[in-house]
């Protein structure tokens, strides 16, 4: 429980920089974490989509926040008397 406890937290805390970086550092997403590919390449109709990555951390810091609450409670209840 206490390892599941940890990697909980830390891919909460990398999931949620990552997704910061999306955001205000490479302009992948929104602020309201929409999708926001750069314009295709000219003479081409492509239309870009989401790779793995920014799926995989928006999936991270989704479920990730939600592991760890629930270990933290799992863990409290029962350490209680």
């Amino acid at each position: 429980m206490r390892r599941l406890k940890w990697v909980s937290g830390v891919i909460w805390i990398w999931s949620w920089f990552t997704l910061y970086l999306e955001i205000f550092r490479w302009h992948h997403m929104t602020k309201s974490l929409h999708f926001n590919p750069p314009p295709p390449p000219p003479g081409t109709d492509i239309k870009p989509q989401p790779g793995l990555p920014v799926i995989a951390v928006l999936v991270a810091s989704a479920a990730a926040p939600t592991v760890f609450i629930a270990t933290v409670i799992i863990d409290w209840v029962r350490k209680r008397p």
